[in-house]
Protein backbone atom coordinates (compact mmCIF):
# COMPACT_ATOMS: atom_id res chain seq x y z
CA UNK A 1 0.00 0.00 0.00
CA UNK A 2 1.20 3.51 -1.36
CA UNK A 3 2.00 6.34 1.19
CA UNK A 4 -0.74 8.29 -0.37
CA UNK A 5 -3.60 5.95 1.27
CA UNK A 6 -1.92 6.22 4.97
CA UNK A 7 -4.26 8.68 7.14
CA UNK A 8 -5.06 9.53 10.51
CA UNK A 9 -7.98 9.42 10.05
CA UNK A 10 -10.80 7.94 7.63
CA UNK A 11 -14.29 9.36 7.31
CA UNK A 12 -16.85 7.10 5.71
CA UNK A 13 -20.12 9.38 4.69
CA UNK A 14 -20.26 12.29 3.02
CA UNK A 15 -23.30 14.02 4.66
CA UNK A 16 -23.48 17.01 6.22
CA UNK A 17 -22.17 15.01 9.66
CA UNK A 18 -19.24 13.43 7.74
CA UNK A 19 -18.13 16.76 6.51
CA UNK A 20 -17.99 18.81 9.34
CA UNK A 21 -16.29 15.63 11.31
CA UNK A 22 -13.91 15.97 7.93
CA UNK A 23 -13.53 20.01 8.55
CA UNK A 24 -13.08 19.12 12.64
CA UNK A 25 -10.42 16.65 12.65
CA UNK A 26 -8.34 18.57 9.68
CA UNK A 27 -9.00 21.87 11.98
CA UNK A 28 -6.86 19.54 14.56
CA UNK A 29 -4.47 18.79 12.35
CA UNK A 30 -5.31 15.62 11.28
CA UNK A 31 -4.47 14.09 7.86
CA UNK A 32 -8.42 12.90 6.44
CA UNK A 33 -9.79 11.22 3.91
CA UNK A 34 -13.45 10.91 3.46
CA UNK A 35 -14.83 8.58 1.62
CA UNK A 36 -18.56 8.39 -0.15
CA UNK A 37 -20.74 6.10 -1.97
CA UNK A 38 -22.06 8.05 -4.08
CA UNK A 39 -20.94 10.36 -6.91
CA UNK A 40 -21.87 13.84 -4.71
CA UNK A 41 -21.59 15.12 -0.96
CA UNK A 42 -24.24 15.87 0.88
CA UNK A 43 -26.31 12.90 2.03
CA UNK A 44 -30.01 12.64 2.02
CA UNK A 45 -29.78 16.42 1.86
CA UNK A 46 -28.72 16.74 -1.85
CA UNK A 47 -30.53 13.83 -2.57
CA UNK A 48 -34.22 14.40 -1.23
CA UNK A 49 -34.45 18.27 -0.59
CA UNK A 50 -31.57 20.06 -1.78
CA UNK A 51 -34.24 23.32 -2.24
CA UNK A 52 -36.34 23.12 0.32
CA UNK A 53 -35.68 24.98 3.68
CA UNK A 54 -34.11 23.95 6.42
CA UNK A 55 -35.78 25.88 9.60
CA UNK A 56 -33.41 24.28 12.80
CA UNK A 57 -29.85 25.45 11.44
CA UNK A 58 -27.74 26.98 14.06
CA UNK A 59 -27.10 30.34 12.67
CA UNK A 60 -29.99 30.61 9.97
CA UNK A 61 -33.32 31.89 10.15
CA UNK A 62 -33.69 29.95 7.15
CA UNK A 63 -31.52 28.00 4.67
CA UNK A 64 -31.80 26.13 1.70
CA UNK A 65 -30.76 22.68 1.80
CA UNK A 66 -27.89 23.23 -1.10
CA UNK A 67 -26.61 26.37 0.89
CA UNK A 68 -25.90 24.01 3.97
CA UNK A 69 -23.91 21.38 1.84
CA UNK A 70 -22.43 24.05 -0.13
CA UNK A 71 -21.21 25.90 3.26
CA UNK A 72 -20.38 22.48 4.63
CA UNK A 73 -18.16 21.34 1.66
CA UNK A 74 -16.50 24.50 1.63
CA UNK A 75 -15.92 24.21 5.30
CA UNK A 76 -14.83 20.69 5.06
CA UNK A 77 -11.71 21.51 2.05
CA UNK A 78 -10.50 24.09 4.52
CA UNK A 79 -7.72 22.06 5.72
CA UNK A 80 -7.23 19.96 2.10
CA UNK A 81 -8.39 16.75 2.65
CA UNK A 82 -8.73 13.74 0.30
CA UNK A 83 -12.40 13.08 -1.10
CA UNK A 84 -12.81 10.16 -2.86
CA UNK A 85 -16.27 9.89 -4.31
CA UNK A 86 -17.97 6.90 -5.81
CA UNK A 87 -16.69 3.97 -3.45
CA UNK A 88 -18.14 1.91 -1.08
CA UNK A 89 -16.42 0.63 2.07
CA UNK A 90 -16.99 -3.00 2.16
CA UNK A 91 -14.26 -3.83 5.24
CA UNK A 92 -12.97 -2.44 8.15
CA UNK A 93 -9.74 -4.52 9.05
CA UNK A 94 -8.05 -4.09 12.49
CA UNK A 95 -4.48 -3.96 11.93
CA UNK A 96 -1.76 -4.61 14.50
CA UNK A 97 -0.87 -0.91 16.86
CA UNK A 98 -3.20 1.43 16.57
CA UNK A 99 -3.87 0.87 12.86
CA UNK A 100 -7.08 0.14 10.71
CA UNK A 101 -6.98 -0.66 6.87
CA UNK A 102 -10.75 0.47 5.24
CA UNK A 103 -10.99 -1.44 2.13
CA UNK A 104 -13.31 -0.49 -0.72
CA UNK A 105 -14.36 -1.78 -3.80
CA UNK A 106 -12.14 0.49 -5.48
CA UNK A 107 -9.24 0.53 -3.06
CA UNK A 108 -7.59 0.63 0.28
CA UNK A 109 -6.58 3.19 2.99
CA UNK A 110 -4.27 2.36 6.22
CA UNK A 111 -5.09 4.50 9.28
CA UNK A 112 -5.32 5.27 12.58
CA UNK A 113 -8.81 5.92 13.25
CA UNK A 114 -12.54 5.68 11.38
CA UNK A 115 -15.46 8.16 11.88
CA UNK A 116 -18.77 6.59 10.01
CA UNK A 117 -20.79 9.14 9.73
CA UNK A 118 -23.04 7.17 7.26
CA UNK A 119 -26.60 8.38 8.27
CA UNK A 120 -29.21 5.28 8.29
CA UNK A 121 -26.44 3.55 5.59
CA UNK A 122 -28.68 2.90 2.02
CA UNK A 123 -31.85 3.98 1.30
CA UNK A 124 -34.46 3.79 -1.26
CA UNK A 125 -38.09 5.27 -1.09
CA UNK A 126 -41.72 3.25 0.62
CA UNK A 127 -43.65 2.58 -2.02
CA UNK A 128 -47.37 2.23 -2.10
CA UNK A 129 -49.44 -0.45 -3.53
CA UNK A 130 -51.96 1.32 -6.16
CA UNK A 131 -52.65 -0.11 -9.93
CA UNK A 132 -50.59 1.69 -12.62
CA UNK A 133 -48.08 2.87 -10.35
CA UNK A 134 -44.87 1.07 -11.56
CA UNK A 135 -45.73 1.94 -15.33
CA UNK A 136 -45.84 5.42 -14.44
CA UNK A 137 -42.55 5.78 -12.59
CA UNK A 138 -40.59 8.51 -13.79
CA UNK A 139 -43.64 9.32 -15.95
CA UNK A 140 -45.63 11.51 -13.52
CA UNK A 141 -44.80 9.65 -10.16
CA UNK A 142 -41.72 10.60 -8.30
CA UNK A 143 -40.48 9.41 -5.31
CA UNK A 144 -37.78 12.58 -5.00
CA UNK A 145 -37.83 16.50 -5.88
CA UNK A 146 -35.08 16.89 -7.77
CA UNK A 147 -36.09 20.25 -9.15
CA UNK A 148 -39.35 21.95 -8.20
CA UNK A 149 -39.53 24.14 -10.68
CA UNK A 150 -40.41 20.73 -13.04
CA UNK A 151 -43.75 21.07 -11.05
CA UNK A 152 -44.13 24.88 -11.90
CA UNK A 153 -48.00 25.06 -13.70
CA UNK A 154 -48.69 21.86 -13.00
CA UNK A 155 -51.66 19.95 -10.72
CA UNK A 156 -49.91 17.91 -8.56
CA UNK A 157 -50.80 15.19 -5.89
CA UNK A 158 -49.13 14.61 -2.72
CA UNK A 159 -48.64 11.75 -0.70
CA UNK A 160 -47.78 11.22 3.04
CA UNK A 161 -48.13 12.83 6.16
CA UNK A 162 -44.46 13.14 7.24
CA UNK A 163 -42.15 16.03 7.21
CA UNK A 164 -40.83 15.20 3.96
CA UNK A 165 -44.92 14.99 2.75
CA UNK A 166 -46.01 18.50 4.35
CA UNK A 167 -42.61 20.22 4.27
CA UNK A 168 -42.83 19.55 0.09
CA UNK A 169 -46.45 20.38 0.07
CA UNK A 170 -45.35 23.70 1.72
CA UNK A 171 -42.83 24.78 -0.44
CA UNK A 172 -44.34 23.56 -3.97
CA UNK A 173 -47.71 25.27 -3.37
CA UNK A 174 -47.19 28.10 -4.91
CA UNK A 175 -45.23 26.47 -7.54
CA UNK A 176 -47.68 24.29 -8.92
CA UNK A 177 -50.96 25.15 -10.19
CA UNK A 178 -52.79 22.98 -7.53
CA UNK A 179 -51.54 21.30 -4.85
CA UNK A 180 -53.67 18.04 -2.98
CA UNK A 181 -52.28 16.25 -0.23
CA UNK A 182 -53.91 13.04 0.66
CA UNK A 183 -52.83 11.05 4.13
CA UNK A 184 -54.22 7.88 5.37
CA UNK A 185 -55.33 9.44 8.60
CA UNK A 186 -56.07 12.41 10.69
CA UNK A 187 -52.58 12.34 12.50
CA UNK A 188 -49.83 13.34 11.03
CA UNK A 189 -46.05 12.69 11.70
CA UNK A 190 -44.86 15.97 11.09
CA UNK A 191 -43.48 19.01 12.97
CA UNK A 192 -46.67 20.30 14.57
CA UNK A 193 -46.06 23.73 12.88
CA UNK A 194 -45.65 22.25 9.68
CA UNK A 195 -48.90 20.63 10.45
CA UNK A 196 -50.22 23.95 11.29
CA UNK A 197 -49.25 25.80 7.85
CA UNK A 198 -50.73 23.18 5.67
CA UNK A 199 -53.54 23.74 7.15
CA UNK A 200 -54.29 27.06 6.94
CA UNK A 201 -52.65 27.11 3.31
CA UNK A 202 -54.34 27.01 -0.16
CA UNK A 203 -53.18 23.15 -0.17
CA UNK A 204 -56.40 20.98 -0.65
CA UNK A 205 -55.75 18.16 2.37
CA UNK A 206 -57.91 14.57 2.03
CA UNK A 207 -57.39 12.76 5.20
CA UNK A 208 -58.30 9.09 5.71
CA UNK A 209 -57.92 8.95 2.35
CA UNK A 210 -55.49 6.32 -0.05
CA UNK A 211 -53.72 5.89 -3.74
CA UNK A 212 -55.66 3.36 -5.50
CA UNK A 213 -54.55 3.90 -8.85
CA UNK A 214 -52.97 5.83 -11.53
CA UNK A 215 -53.86 6.01 -14.92
CA UNK A 216 -53.03 8.15 -18.01
CA UNK A 217 -51.20 7.43 -21.95
CA UNK A 218 -47.75 8.19 -21.86
CA UNK A 219 -48.09 10.20 -18.89
CA UNK A 220 -50.10 10.63 -15.67
CA UNK A 221 -53.78 11.93 -16.02
CA UNK A 222 -55.79 11.09 -13.39
CA UNK A 223 -55.21 9.08 -10.09
CA UNK A 224 -58.37 7.20 -7.91
CA UNK A 225 -58.25 7.78 -3.87
CA UNK A 226 -59.69 5.74 -1.62
CA UNK A 227 -61.82 7.26 1.52
CA UNK A 228 -61.03 4.66 3.57
CA UNK A 229 -63.97 5.60 6.41
CA UNK A 230 -66.60 5.95 3.66
CA UNK A 231 -65.11 3.21 1.08
CA UNK A 232 -66.08 5.53 -1.19
CA UNK A 233 -63.92 6.30 -4.40
CA UNK A 234 -63.52 9.90 -5.92
CA UNK A 235 -61.32 10.69 -9.49
CA UNK A 236 -58.29 13.62 -9.55
CA UNK A 237 -57.02 15.20 -12.71
CA UNK A 238 -53.39 15.82 -12.45
CA UNK A 239 -50.34 15.98 -13.94
CA UNK A 240 -48.16 14.20 -11.29
CA UNK A 241 -48.08 12.11 -8.21
CA UNK A 242 -44.90 12.46 -5.42
CA UNK A 243 -45.17 9.83 -3.26
CA UNK A 244 -43.47 10.47 0.03
CA UNK A 245 -43.99 8.11 2.36
CA UNK A 246 -40.71 7.18 4.12
CA UNK A 247 -37.80 5.63 2.87
CA UNK A 248 -36.07 2.21 4.40
CA UNK A 249 -32.97 2.13 5.47
CA UNK A 250 -30.09 -0.72 5.02
CA UNK A 251 -27.16 -1.14 7.18
CA UNK A 252 -26.47 -4.71 6.18
CA UNK A 253 -23.10 -3.87 5.14
CA UNK A 254 -22.01 -2.89 8.11
CA UNK A 255 -22.93 -5.87 10.30
CA UNK A 256 -19.96 -7.50 8.17
CA UNK A 257 -17.59 -4.70 10.23
CA UNK A 258 -17.63 -6.50 13.68
CA UNK A 259 -18.81 -3.85 15.36
CA UNK A 260 -21.72 -3.97 18.04
CA UNK A 261 -25.02 -3.00 16.45
CA UNK A 262 -28.84 -2.29 17.77
CA UNK A 263 -31.54 -1.97 14.82
CA UNK A 264 -31.27 1.19 14.64
CA UNK A 265 -27.42 1.82 14.04
CA UNK A 266 -23.78 0.98 15.51
CA UNK A 267 -23.38 1.41 19.15
CA UNK A 268 -21.28 4.14 20.91
CA UNK A 269 -20.30 5.45 24.42
CA UNK A 270 -20.78 9.01 25.73
CA UNK A 271 -17.45 9.99 23.22
CA UNK A 272 -19.08 8.22 20.10
CA UNK A 273 -16.65 5.60 20.33
CA UNK A 274 -17.77 2.22 19.38
CA UNK A 275 -17.29 -1.27 20.98
CA UNK A 276 -13.85 -1.12 18.52
CA UNK A 277 -11.33 0.72 20.09
CA UNK A 278 -10.27 3.75 17.01
CA UNK A 279 -13.64 3.36 15.33
CA UNK A 280 -16.26 6.11 16.20
CA UNK A 281 -19.75 6.95 14.98
CA UNK A 282 -21.54 10.22 14.63
CA UNK A 283 -24.73 11.19 13.21
CA UNK A 284 -28.18 9.46 12.62
CA UNK A 285 -26.36 5.87 12.44
CA UNK A 286 -24.49 6.78 15.76
CA UNK A 287 -26.88 4.80 18.55
CA UNK A 288 -26.20 6.07 22.18
CA UNK A 289 -25.88 3.07 24.59
CA UNK A 290 -27.30 5.56 26.72
CA UNK A 291 -29.38 8.72 27.03
CA UNK A 292 -32.09 10.86 24.81
CA UNK A 293 -31.14 10.20 20.93
CA UNK A 294 -31.90 12.89 18.65
CA UNK A 295 -31.17 12.78 14.92
CA UNK A 296 -31.03 16.44 14.34
CA UNK A 297 -28.23 18.32 12.24
CA UNK A 298 -27.08 20.39 15.12
CA UNK A 299 -26.81 17.02 17.33
CA UNK A 300 -25.14 15.01 14.52
CA UNK A 301 -22.02 17.98 14.64
CA UNK A 302 -21.72 18.28 17.71
CA UNK A 303 -21.41 14.79 18.04
CA UNK A 304 -18.61 15.12 15.30
CA UNK A 305 -16.48 17.43 16.86
CA UNK A 306 -16.76 15.49 20.03
CA UNK A 307 -15.42 12.66 18.11
CA UNK A 308 -12.84 14.59 16.19
CA UNK A 309 -11.38 15.84 19.93
CA UNK A 310 -11.32 12.37 21.09
CA UNK A 311 -9.36 10.85 18.14
CA UNK A 312 -6.66 13.14 18.19
CA UNK A 313 -6.06 13.29 22.32
CA UNK A 314 -6.19 9.07 21.41
CA UNK A 315 -3.79 9.85 18.83
CA UNK A 316 -1.52 12.25 20.90
CA UNK A 317 -2.18 11.96 24.39
CA UNK A 318 -0.21 15.63 24.99
CA UNK A 319 -2.25 17.36 22.93
CA UNK A 320 -5.46 19.38 24.46
CA UNK A 321 -9.01 17.78 25.08
CA UNK A 322 -10.61 21.40 23.65
CA UNK A 323 -9.32 23.73 21.59
CA UNK A 324 -11.96 26.94 20.60
CA UNK A 325 -11.77 27.95 16.85
CA UNK A 326 -12.20 31.91 17.51
CA UNK A 327 -8.24 30.79 19.72
CA UNK A 328 -5.96 29.61 17.49
CA UNK A 329 -5.86 27.89 14.25
CA UNK A 330 -3.81 25.27 13.15
CA UNK A 331 -1.59 26.56 10.55
CA UNK A 332 -2.26 25.18 6.89
CA UNK A 333 1.53 24.21 6.67
CA UNK A 334 1.34 21.49 8.96
CA UNK A 335 2.80 17.86 8.24
CA UNK A 336 -0.37 16.53 8.42
CA UNK A 337 -2.44 18.32 6.30
CA UNK A 338 -3.52 15.94 3.12
CA UNK A 339 -3.29 17.73 -0.30
CA UNK A 340 -6.73 18.38 -1.51
CA UNK A 341 -7.99 15.95 -4.32
CA UNK A 342 -11.55 15.66 -5.37
CA UNK A 343 -11.29 11.67 -7.29
CA UNK A 344 -14.41 10.36 -8.80
CA UNK A 345 -13.83 7.00 -9.98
Amino acid sequence: MGVDNEFDLVVIGGGPVGLFGTYYAGFRGLKVVLIEATEDLGGQITFLYPDKFIYDMPGFYEVTGKEVVGNLVKQAMRYSPTIRLGERVLRISKLAGQRFEVQTDKSAYSCKAVLVATGIGTFSPNKVEAEGIPKFEGKGVFYYVRDPERFRGRRLLIVGGGDSAVDWALHLKDIASKTTLIHRREVFRAHEMSVSALMHSNIEVKLFCVLKSVSGDDWVRKVTITNTQTNKDEELEVDDVLVLVGYKADLSIMRQWGIEMDNRGLLVDETLETNVPGIFAVGDVASPRSGFRQNLLAVGFGQAATAANKIKKMLEPSAPSFEHSTLSEPTKAEPTAAKAAVVQQ
